[in-house]
């Protein structure tokens, strides 16, 4: 899963590049992304409905998290977000970004969570650089102290690719947060987790 979530990403750069070049396609067309949510674990798959309706469909908490973190990878301007489940099993093949620590709606139990970057030992230039600025301020933010993660995330984002389209990245997103936080301490007993609402 993966590797194809990777696969299609390179994929659409191709496309964009083949759609840019041909006069027929509106610009929102020639920025086109996609996101994908990833999880592993039990799922019930198959035929579900009645005789009358059918439909070839999947159910349970496992593909409850995966379509949860498809749709809250645009809050922290991502497009390949896995879970923990996920991640553990692949961790050494692939090159990643540790997210965040959340709970998805509908879910006590918090969820660690990655952006999907490549392939091992393919990390693009501009990763390359972002990553370890970006991991100092997540040990800052998880030791509360603000300000140098603060320091930390916007150097970062300063590094982070704006292309056209991308609203967000996580240094924005964490930066703000430490803004936030600076203000509303979360106290001795925080346990690090974000609510997505």
């Amino acid at each position: 899963a993966c590797q194809t979530a990777l696969d299609m990403e390179a994929r659409l750069v191709e496309l964009r590049q083949k759609w840019m070049s041909e006069d027929e396609w509106p610009d929102i067309v020639h920025g086109m992304r996609h996101r994908v949510g990833l999880n592993s674990g039990d799922m019930v798959t198959g035929n579900m409905g009645s005789k009358m309706r059918m439909n070839y469909t999947m159910m349970g908490d496992t593909v409850n998290i995966a379509a949860r973190l498809e749709a809250s990878a645009k809050q922290y301007g991502v497009y390949i977000q896995v879970a923990e489940n996920t991640y553990e099993k692949v961790k050494e093949k692939f090159e990643w970004r540790f997210l965040d620590n959340v709970r998805v709606k509908g879910r006590k139990r918090p969820v660690k969570v990655y952006e999907l970057l490549a392939e091992k030992d393919d990390l693009d230039d501009v990763h390359s650089k972002v990553l370890p600025v970006f991991h100092e301020g997540i040990d800052y933010y998880n030791n509360q102290k603000w300000k140098e993660a603060q320091a930390a995330f916007e150097e970062a984002e300063k590094l982070e690719d704006m292309f056209p389209g991308r609203k967000t990245n996580p240094s924005k997103v964490y930066s703000e947060r430490c803004i936030h936080l600076k203000k509303n301490p979360p106290g001795d007993d925080w346990d690090r987790v974000w609510i997505l609402t």
